[in-house]
């Protein structure tokens, strides 16, 4: 069944209004920038759809912009920081390896304290645990 046009329904439609798709024949035919619409008021929609769509990708084009810089200033900075530590370590070396073994030393001791207080907060025998013992026995 071939489509007609829907202003004339005795004329064959020759093509589809880009805006809204409604079939329209040649005499109603608008044409703008290449387009076939069916009246002024398709065009115009299109026309501004198509401007409100390339200020949106402008703005995309801009923040993806920004994002990128953000990403190579943060990068710098990290790197900056890298360097300066490896610098400031290879200065001082015998301090920072002092302070890394008192830190280390400091964290091993804070280990055994705890597990010691965890060993005394825990009884060795109960009679949840022999109860328990007793099932598997």
């Amino acid at each position: 069944m071939e489509s007609v046009c829907l202003n004339h329904p005795d004329t064959p439609a020759v093509t589809r209004c880009a805006a809204c798709g409604k079939p329209i024949c040649a005499k109603c035919i608008v044409n703008r920038d290449g387009s076939n619409y069916c009246s002024n008021s398709c065009a115009q929609n299109a026309s501004g759809a198509s401007g409100r769509v390339s200020d949106i990708l402008d703005t995309k084009k801009k923040t993806e912009r920004k994002s990128t810089v953000r990403t190579l200033i943060i990068l710098f900075i990290l790197i900056a920081a890298a360097a300066a530590g490896y610098l400031y370590y290879t200065q001082n070396k015998d301090e920072v390896d002092a302070m890394a073994d008192k830190a280390t030393k400091n964290v091993q001791k804070g280990i055994k304290s705890t597990k010691k207080d965890l060993q005394k907060g825990i009884p060795t025998s109960s009679k949840y645990k022999r109860n328990r013992e007793a099932l598997v026995d």
